[in-house]
């Protein structure tokens, strides 16, 4: 029961978030990134993203909510799923293998048509996304990095926004139910939204939005009976990317 009155005010809490996002008064567009959600994609990679990392054996970096095995695939039940989310999400693999142990996707976005008003106002940008995880393995050793970086003409960085998230703060919310235990595995994976404001440093002219995951465990660990591989590896879940800008 408590369970449930905590999900509805959750629930309720992102869609006020979401009513005054809406009434705010955004300078240019209220959200300044590009294919925020996935849909746009080929073969799996997100269109309007780039990386440093080649693609490797992972090749669904862009998968479709209720196909991948393990994620969400409860027909009309939406439970776990982002606000609007869309049929896509970004979906990021990392393990304990040398060449998959870290990825990242990243978008520059130009704001030159702030300078003049950062001259004379003092201007807020407004971040948010959902994020989740595959496993919530507390002993889980990755991570997830989102940043915000803004910078000056010349590329240098000014200020930033930054979220860091490990598997243990998300939860799996069917985890023991007897649905769960009849298939086998969970797929209610929990996502959060995280919101920030920030104020833009006056010079700014770029902002890099920059989504890094991680295995970073310097011993390599052995697959043995007793691991699980929610000890070896993690797929982070991203959606609804938004970066929006407001005079105060």
């Amino acid at each position: 029961m408590y369970q449930f009155i905590f999900s509805v005010v959750c629930i309720s809490m992102a869609m006020n978030f979401q009513a005054q996002k809406q009434e705010l008064n955004w300078v240019g567009k209220s959200n300044r990134i590009v294919n925020p959600g996935a849909e746009s994609n080929s073969s799996g990679e997100p269109l309007h993203w780039k990386t440093d990392y080649a693609r490797g054996s992972e090749s669904n970096w862009v998968s479709e909510y209720g196909v991948t095995s393990h994620e969400w695939n409860h027909g009309a039940v939406k439970a776990g799923l982002p606000t609007q989310p869309g049929a896509n999400y970004f979906r990021l693999t990392v393990d304990k293998y040398n060449e998959t142990r870290k990825l990242n996707i990243y978008q520059s976005i130009r704001i030159d048509d702030l300078h003049a008003t950062l001259l004379v106002d003092t201007v807020m940008a407004n971040f948010s996304c959902w994020i989740g995880s595959s496993y919530t393995t507390k002993t889980n050793c990755s991570f997830a990095e989102v940043k915000v970086i803004f910078k000056d003409g010349s590329g240098n960085p000014l200020d930033s926004i930054y979220i860091k998230k490990t598997p243990g703060e998300f939860r799996d919310l069917d985890a023991g139910t007897p649905e769960a235990e009849e298939r086998g595995f969970n797929v209610m994976h929990e996502m959060k939204q995280f919101s920030l404001w920030h104020e833009l440093p006056k010079n700014s002219k770029e902002a890099l939005v920059f989504v890094y995951c991680e295995y970073p465990c310097e011993k390599f660990i052995e697959e043995s009976e007793e691991e699980s591989e929610g000890e070896h590896a993690n797929t982070f879940f991203f959606d609804n990317f938004s970066l929006g800008i407001i005079k105060k």
